[in-house]
């Protein structure tokens, strides 16, 4: 009678647990719910309307969020136009849920996204099931899936929002892709170069328009960690051909070599070509046109920017249009000034 006792109880504490157990979160996964996120600014209602939705969670005390923030709010900033929506998830205690506001209300323009706190079972549902122990934690989703986990400040997490946003995100090649790119990146740490480029080569190969952050890392390696300025040259006339057929990967690798911050050194005039490239052969998408004004902009063209802005206003959605005419403007102001503009860094 005993043992009967305690295999029911097993069985209940068995069950129990597979009740308990939250389902496990990965790349793939459909988006759980954020009924119960507490708004603190913004809403969730325009996360409706998303083409793509970062959901990132952070905490008022963890310094890595807060250094994360600003980068975030640029970030969302730059493709808002787009269709990118941030919904910034505090995981802050209920004893200290207080202290959230305050926080966002004193970061002002460097933190303009959707806030919410982590009300029942968001933590649970997300970080929990997905495995992650820390902060900040950013997860990129697009069409209702979940295409990427990870620090907000990682490489992969720009990379992730562009390729959703141009509907590259590919869910059965990225796992691949991601093993292979970090591998090149360890590899370049240790200046092993070969081996370095052999693990980029590999995750080009899979699908080149996708993996345009494989092409970049291999770019940033040649540039910056050899210093080989004819061999990134090189690099970027071969990736020209590798996604000529791809005019807005091409257009983004474009504005990479051309103002992309992480790089020491940029190449304009490579950056110019490879615009060119994209121009002839989708030159009337309104994301090669943005791209193109960047880049002119920064090679000091202003009169060409304005130009090229103002067609991609004028041909965007109503949805698009406030956000492509601030850049339309900064450029105006930059013509006027005779100054290039930063914009969407």
């Amino acid at each position: 009678m005993l043992t009967h006792t305690i295999a029911a109880f097993a069985c209940v504490a068995t069950l129990f647990a597979a009740v308990q157990e939250p389902e496990k979160l990965k790349v793939g996964s459909s988006m759980p719910s954020l009924d119960n996120v507490e708004m603190v600014q913004g809403s969730k209602d325009n996360l409706a309307d998303a083409k793509v939705t970062v959901v990132e969670f952070w905490a008022t005390w963890c310094g890595p969020c807060r250094k994360a923030i600003p980068h975030i709010n640029d970030v969302a900033a730059a493709n808002a136009w787009r269709g990118l929506r941030v919904l910034g998830v505090s995981t802050d205690s209920t004893d200290d849920k207080s202290k959230v506001k305050p926080f966002v209300d004193k970061m002002g323009s460097r933190m303009t996204y959707n806030v919410g706190w982590a009300g029942e079972g968001i933590n649970r549902s997300w970080m929990e099931a997905s495995g992650q122990k820390g902060i900040p934690t950013a997860f990129v989703c697009t069409n209702g899936k979940i295409a990427w986990i990870g620090h907000p400040m990682d490489d992969g997490f720009e990379s992730a929002i562009r390729k959703c946003l141009s509907g590259r995100f590919d869910p059965e090649l990225s796992p691949k892709g991601e093993q292979y790119l970090e591998a090149g990146r360890n590899a370049a740490k240790k200046k092993n170069w070969r081996e370095a480029s052999k693990h980029f080569d590999d995750c080009i190969a899979l699908k080149p328009e996708i993996f345009v952050d494989a092409m970049e890392a291999k770019y940033q390696m040649l540039a910056d960690q050899q210093k080989d300025a004819a061999a990134a040259k090189a690099w970027a006339s071969e990736v020209a051909g590798k996604l000529s057929s791809s005019p807005v990967a091409l257009a983004e690798f474009a504005v990479f070599v051309a103002q992309d911050p992480r790089l020491q050194q940029h190449d304009v005039e490579s950056a110019q070509v490879m615009i060119e490239g994209a121009m002839a052969s989708g030159g009337t998408k309104t994301d090669v046109l943005v791209a193109a004004a960047r880049v002119a902009s920064v090679a000091g063209k202003l009169d060409a920017a304005v130009d090229l802005q103002n067609r991609a206003w004028r041909q965007a959605t109503p949805e698009q249009k406030p956000y492509l005419k601030t850049d339309l403007d900064a450029y105006k102001q930059a013509q006027a000034k005779g100054a290039s503009a930063k914009v969407g860094q």
